[in-house]
């Protein structure tokens, strides 16, 4: 390609008008069909804009992929906010993602260097904590704390977080913490102890077709120009979000028909567009969190899917797998970490469903033990095409 038909290709037409919109850390103006739960946050919540004391609240929201768990919780921190601001309320907002901190020393000293410009080292997390809170106090500010997939943190370190206030005491701990992770893996950390510091436990369910289709022809409206999308294409794709009860499906369908409508040169969506791209979606891989990987845990999980390529068992061992770690490693110029350190992205891979692993004893060995590895909800031929793709954004060819 030369340069005027690299420029020739800026010129085409797009069906987008805002492309962002169809991202998934978009928060839209406007959050349908999870009004209940957005008033059960503002009753749960409230007492800190409308009391001096200004008292600690914890929550969780519970559900399944794809209910708009992560979307209802940023929408209601955004809104939660610009209504202090209205009261006179210093309220700060920050979100965490455990995929991409993992333990809560991460998270509070992430906190420190933001709010006191320190790195934290030499303190303990409950020193740094009280540096945080003290910072808080002394500004009159207050924090709400947003943790999605909690469940990555260990029992004791969540219990920690909800234990704030008994611990600095209620006058000095000017935060609360809105937790958000799936039911299935929350019940994997639950404790008496860490359910007797939640305040409310808010549940969600899948959408139905109707509440499907009302979210998906807004963000249509926001993504894609006039006419682009008909009432049969939002039809069929609120269909297979109700099929597979998962609204990052039919968001990611949108997105993918979009590209594609671009690339054939069209100026709408058509069915076929729409059944190419839902092939291409696995509603249950999660793609979201494969893309927040670090680069070591991406070049394991690419190490395990060739070797899963290469073979004609549905599984893989640690041995083949880092084989083919150490090739991809020395194709993009990065120095391969010990075997040791392999095995421990593997462990960090099946912690976060990205695989699944188990030690197995071989028949032919008296003591001999091997872990097996494979993939979860997605064949491997698929997850290389997608880890091409992080590749290049990340790592470049």
């Amino acid at each position: 390609m030369d340069e005027d038909e690299f420029r020739k290709q800026f010129g085409r037409k797009s069906v987008f008008r805002h492309f962002s919109s169809l991202d998934l850390t978009f928060v839209p103006e406007k959050l349908y069909c999870r009004d209940k739960a957005i008033k059960d946050l503002i009753f749960s919540f409230r007492r800190i804009v409308d009391e001096e004391e200004q008292p600690s609240v914890n929550c969780l929201i519970l559900g399944k992929a794809g209910v708009g768990k992560t979307v209802t919780a940023r929408y209601f921190g955004k809104n939660f906010r610009n209504i202090a601001i209205e009261k006179d309320v210093n309220i700060f907002v920050e979100y965490y993602n455990c995929i991409n901190f993992r333990s809560k020393s991460k998270i509070i000293r992430e906190l420190l260097a933001k709010y006191t410009h320190g790195s934290g080292r030499g303190f303990s997390d409950d020193e740094a904590l009280k540096l945080i809170l003290t910072k808080l106090v002394r500004e009159k500010g207050y924090m709400l704390l947003i943790i999605d997939e909690i469940h990555l943190l260990k029992s004791d370190e969540i219990l920690a977080f909800l234990d704030i206030a008994e611990t600095f005491g209620h006058q000095n701990a000017k935060l609360s913490i809105l937790l958000i992770s799936r039911i299935r893996d929350w019940m994997n950390v639950e404790t008496e102890r860490i359910l007797s510091r939640i305040n409310d436990k808010i549940k969600f369910n899948p959408y139905d077709f109707d509440e499907s289709k009302q979210i998906l022809q807004y963000r249509s409206e926001l993504a894609f120009k006039e006419y682009v999308i008909d009432d049969e294409i939002l039809n069929m794709v609120s269909q297979i979000v109700t099929e597979h009860k998962n609204m990052r499906h039919g968001i990611e369908i949108l997105r993918k028909s979009g590209l594609h409508s671009d690339k054939e040169g069209l100026d709408r969506i058509t069915p076929d567009a729409i059944r190419e791209a839902s092939n291409e979606v696995y509603p249950t891989f999660r793609g979201e969190i494969v893309d927040q990987l670090n680069e070591q845990e991406l070049l394991a999980l690419y190490g395990i899917t060739r070797s899963l390529m290469n073979t004609d068992d549905p599984f893989t061992i640690v041995d083949d797998a880092y084989e083919e770690y150490q090739t991809i490693c020395e194709t993009y110029s990065i120095e391969p970490h010990v075997k040791m350190s392999f095995r421990k992205y593997v462990r960090q891979l099946n912690d976060i469903s990205v695989i699944s692993s188990k030690t197995v004893r071989i028949e032919e060995a008296e003591r001999g033990r091997h872990l097996e590895i494979t993939l979860l909800d997605i064949t491997a031929p698929k997850l290389e095409e997608f880890l091409i793709d992080i590749f290049d954004r990340k790592f470049g060819t």
